[in-house]
Protein backbone atom coordinates (compact mmCIF):
# COMPACT_ATOMS: atom_id res chain seq x y z
CA UNK A 1 0.00 0.00 0.00
CA UNK A 2 2.70 2.37 0.76
CA UNK A 3 4.70 1.93 -2.06
CA UNK A 4 1.65 2.05 -4.20
CA UNK A 5 1.82 5.55 -2.79
CA UNK A 6 5.38 6.59 -3.25
CA UNK A 7 4.96 5.44 -6.45
CA UNK A 8 1.85 7.44 -6.99
CA UNK A 9 3.47 10.00 -5.95
CA UNK A 10 6.53 9.90 -8.44
CA UNK A 11 4.13 9.96 -11.15
CA UNK A 12 2.45 12.85 -10.25
CA UNK A 13 5.55 14.33 -9.13
CA UNK A 14 7.28 13.63 -12.73
CA UNK A 15 4.63 15.00 -14.75
CA UNK A 16 3.77 18.57 -12.57
CA UNK A 17 7.39 19.36 -13.05
CA UNK A 18 7.32 18.33 -16.91
CA UNK A 19 4.11 20.33 -17.63
CA UNK A 20 6.08 23.11 -15.09
CA UNK A 21 8.71 22.92 -17.71
CA UNK A 22 6.46 22.91 -20.99
CA UNK A 23 4.53 25.71 -20.11
CA UNK A 24 7.52 28.02 -19.74
CA UNK A 25 8.44 29.52 -23.19
CA UNK A 26 11.77 31.18 -23.49
CA UNK A 27 11.47 35.21 -25.22
CA UNK A 28 13.91 36.47 -27.47
CA UNK A 29 14.45 40.50 -28.00
CA UNK A 30 15.36 41.82 -30.56
CA UNK A 31 15.90 45.94 -30.94
CA UNK A 32 14.98 47.53 -34.27
CA UNK A 33 15.07 51.20 -36.02
CA UNK A 34 11.72 52.12 -37.17
CA UNK A 35 9.54 54.39 -38.77
CA UNK A 36 5.70 55.19 -39.63
CA UNK A 37 4.17 56.10 -42.66
CA UNK A 38 0.14 57.18 -42.87
CA UNK A 39 -0.18 56.91 -46.63
CA UNK A 40 -4.00 58.48 -46.14
CA UNK A 41 -2.17 61.46 -45.16
CA UNK A 42 -0.45 62.53 -48.41
CA UNK A 43 2.41 59.96 -46.86
CA UNK A 44 2.85 61.56 -43.57
CA UNK A 45 6.18 60.45 -41.74
CA UNK A 46 6.21 59.49 -38.24
CA UNK A 47 9.31 59.95 -36.10
CA UNK A 48 11.55 57.18 -36.45
CA UNK A 49 12.39 55.33 -32.96
CA UNK A 50 14.47 52.51 -31.42
CA UNK A 51 11.95 50.01 -30.07
CA UNK A 52 12.70 46.61 -28.72
CA UNK A 53 10.35 43.70 -29.84
CA UNK A 54 9.77 40.21 -27.50
CA UNK A 55 9.24 37.40 -29.44
CA UNK A 56 7.74 34.29 -27.99
CA UNK A 57 6.14 30.98 -29.44
CA UNK A 58 4.38 28.85 -27.30
CA UNK A 59 2.82 25.62 -28.88
CA UNK A 60 1.46 26.89 -32.08
CA UNK A 61 0.98 30.71 -30.99
CA UNK A 62 3.39 33.22 -31.61
CA UNK A 63 3.51 36.93 -29.17
CA UNK A 64 4.92 39.86 -30.10
CA UNK A 65 5.55 42.95 -27.71
CA UNK A 66 6.61 45.63 -29.21
CA UNK A 67 8.00 47.91 -26.47
CA UNK A 68 8.29 52.04 -27.65
CA UNK A 69 6.77 55.65 -28.07
CA UNK A 70 3.71 55.17 -28.73
CA UNK A 71 2.35 54.73 -31.66
CA UNK A 72 4.77 51.89 -32.03
CA UNK A 73 3.81 50.17 -28.50
CA UNK A 74 1.65 47.44 -29.31
CA UNK A 75 0.97 43.39 -28.22
CA UNK A 76 0.00 41.01 -30.97
CA UNK A 77 -0.41 37.32 -30.86
CA UNK A 78 -1.79 34.39 -32.74
CA UNK A 79 -4.69 33.73 -30.12
CA UNK A 80 -8.38 33.58 -31.37
CA UNK A 81 -10.76 34.74 -28.77
CA UNK A 82 -13.90 36.14 -28.24
CA UNK A 83 -12.28 39.73 -29.20
CA UNK A 84 -9.41 39.03 -30.90
CA UNK A 85 -8.58 36.91 -34.36
CA UNK A 86 -4.76 36.09 -34.90
CA UNK A 87 -2.97 34.21 -37.85
CA UNK A 88 0.26 32.72 -38.10
CA UNK A 89 1.79 34.25 -40.66
CA UNK A 90 5.35 32.02 -40.35
CA UNK A 91 6.75 30.74 -43.38
CA UNK A 92 10.26 29.77 -45.00
CA UNK A 93 10.94 33.63 -46.02
CA UNK A 94 9.85 34.89 -42.31
CA UNK A 95 8.03 35.28 -39.04
CA UNK A 96 4.98 37.23 -38.60
CA UNK A 97 1.73 37.47 -37.01
CA UNK A 98 -1.72 39.40 -38.51
CA UNK A 99 -3.99 40.26 -35.55
CA UNK A 100 -8.11 41.73 -35.93
CA UNK A 101 -9.72 43.38 -33.05
CA UNK A 102 -13.21 42.36 -33.71
CA UNK A 103 -15.13 44.99 -31.94
CA UNK A 104 -13.91 47.88 -34.23
CA UNK A 105 -12.28 45.60 -37.02
CA UNK A 106 -9.03 47.38 -36.37
CA UNK A 107 -5.89 44.89 -37.47
CA UNK A 108 -2.16 44.48 -36.85
CA UNK A 109 0.25 42.86 -38.55
CA UNK A 110 4.39 42.51 -37.93
CA UNK A 111 6.60 40.49 -40.53
CA UNK A 112 9.95 40.30 -39.73
CA UNK A 113 12.50 38.92 -42.75
CA UNK A 114 14.83 35.69 -41.62
CA UNK A 115 17.49 36.31 -44.68
CA UNK A 116 18.10 39.79 -43.55
CA UNK A 117 15.82 41.11 -39.96
CA UNK A 118 14.15 43.72 -41.75
CA UNK A 119 10.74 44.58 -39.89
CA UNK A 120 7.30 45.54 -42.40
CA UNK A 121 3.94 46.12 -40.99
CA UNK A 122 0.71 47.91 -40.22
CA UNK A 123 -1.44 48.92 -37.22
CA UNK A 124 -4.69 50.45 -37.77
CA UNK A 125 -4.36 53.54 -35.18
CA UNK A 126 -6.12 56.60 -34.39
CA UNK A 127 -4.69 60.03 -35.53
CA UNK A 128 -6.36 63.53 -35.34
CA UNK A 129 -8.91 61.95 -34.13
CA UNK A 130 -9.73 59.67 -37.28
CA UNK A 131 -8.72 56.02 -37.92
CA UNK A 132 -5.98 55.50 -40.63
CA UNK A 133 -3.34 52.43 -41.05
CA UNK A 134 -0.08 53.22 -40.24
CA UNK A 135 2.13 51.46 -42.31
CA UNK A 136 5.64 50.47 -40.52
CA UNK A 137 9.29 49.73 -41.76
CA UNK A 138 12.68 49.02 -40.49
CA UNK A 139 15.84 46.90 -39.28
CA UNK A 140 16.03 44.96 -36.73
CA UNK A 141 19.11 43.28 -35.14
CA UNK A 142 20.08 40.95 -32.25
CA UNK A 143 20.55 42.90 -28.89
Amino acid sequence: MLRGLVNGFKVTLWLVMTCGASAHAETYTVQCSIEGTIAALEDKKLPASEVSIEIQAIGNNLFFKVQGPKPYEMFINTLTTDQMAGKNLTNASGMGIQQKTLANAEMRELRIARANMALSGYSDITYRGKKHRMTIQGQCRPP
